[in-house]
């Protein structure tokens, strides 16, 4: 039996906004977006994949359009609870599944609060450090999510720079996205380095990958391939999706809901397609549009809804999930970025939320981290 780290993974699930029918109904609706509408896959190698796995697809259009059979078949081959591991600590390993919560940092932030001028300025290799030593002693954040970006390296050192300085300074598990397919090879040779081989680190993964399904629901080219490269390392992924009502998405949140569980479900199931039982959070990073002009609102509580109703279907599906709360549009540390992070945590983790990133740190649209 899993031995509880530490850090917790109290059960949530008492906070629950969809009905036992609207699960039902908006199950219906995942399942006719991703088998009438149909998902966008101009990645090559990830449209073959669906063409050979048997689904109608249109080559014009670059659309696949995902049976209820495959779909099906896909979650029932990705694991149901998974345990990220923390290098050398295993109090801070954390089991991801059911309605366990944790709560975690998120990113990628392009600017920090200097602790020394109170100005904001862009942040460094060295802020990578500093947060990560940062995280590392507080006991109510039970996982990394690399929170800022080294803006001073080249696009090409990045992703190999960024989690080294990560896993370097922090006894807790490192989740990352990633910028590019060589960096995202290096990551993963280094990593099994440290652990002593792919294998051991394939057995205990202490870091995991982050790779965007793009909404209007699309795998594109680009992401598309860096999934494909992290499910062949057979280490775990999150495949968030970010529909922001109103833009990218329908302006309700119902609708809102169905599509982003679309999208990281197509996500999920190309992620089988390449290496069947590959460990994959089901993913949402999504919240509303400001009406008045468009932009990106990270601190709404349409968010927590969003996040919260998503939860419910990961439950629903019997995956485990990768939710995002507890960040403010506020652009200083004071009573309104308090209280947008606390409800949108508070709503998503009482919702069950299994792996709840961006819950600290992120200000000004999650531009800035403090």
């Amino acid at each position: 039996m899993f031995k509880r780290g530490k850090l917790g993974g109290l059960d949530g699930g008492l906070y629950r906004p969809f009905t036992d029918s609207d699960i039902k109904r908006m199950h219906e609706a995942i399942v006719r977006i991703l088998s009438e509408i149909g998902i966008k896959v101009p990645n090559r190698r990830g449209f073959d994949l669906f063409k050979e796995a048997g689904v109608k697809t249109d080559e014009e259009k670059q659309l696949v359009y995902i049976s209820e059979s495959l779909l099906e078949d896909c979650i029932d081959t990705a694991p149901s609870e998974l345990t990220l591991y923390a290098r050398g600590n295993p109090d801070n390993n954390i089991f991801v599944g059911g309605k366990r919560v944790h709560f975690g940092s998120g990113g990628t932030a392009l600017n920090v609060l200097d602790l020394d001028t109170g100005e904001k300025r862009p942040s460094t290799l060295k802020d990578v450090q500093d947060v990560s030593k940062l995280l590392d002693y507080l006991d109510n954040v039970h996982f990394q999510v690399i929170p800022v970006f080294p803006n001073e390296l080249k696009e090409r050192d990045v992703d190999i720079n960024r989690f080294f300085a990560a896993v370097n300074n922090t006894n807790k598990h490192v989740q990352g996205g990633v910028y590019t397919m060589d960096g995202t090879k290096e990551v993963i040779e280094m990593c099994s380095m440290i652990a002593g081989s792919k294998e051991k680190l394939q057995k205990e993964p202490f870091i995991s990958f982050i790779t965007c399904v793009i909404s209007p629901l699309q795998i594109d080219d680009h992401y598309g391939e860096l999934l494909i490269t992290c499910a062949e390392s057979g280490l775990p992924l999150s495949i968030p999706a970010e529909p922001l009502t109103g833009a990218t998405a329908p302006v309700t949140i119902a609708g809102n809901v169905a599509n982003l569980c679309a999208e990281t479900l197509a996500g999920l199931c190309l992620a089988q397609l390449v290496n069947k039982n590959t460990p994959v959070l089901m993913a949402c990073t999504s919240s509303s549009a400001d009406m008045r002009d468009m932009s990106y609102l990270s601190g709404s509580v349409e968010e927590g809804l969003i996040n919260s109703c998503a939860a419910q279907m990961a439950q629903f599906y019997g995956l485990p999930y990768y939710g995002t709360a507890g960040q403010s549009d506020s652009k200083l540390m004071d009573a309104q970025s308090g209280f947008e992070g606390a409800v949108t945590n508070l709503l998503v983790g009482m919702a069950g939320g299994n792996f709840i990133h961006d819950a600290v740190g992120l200000l000004e649209f999650c531009m800035t981290a403090s």
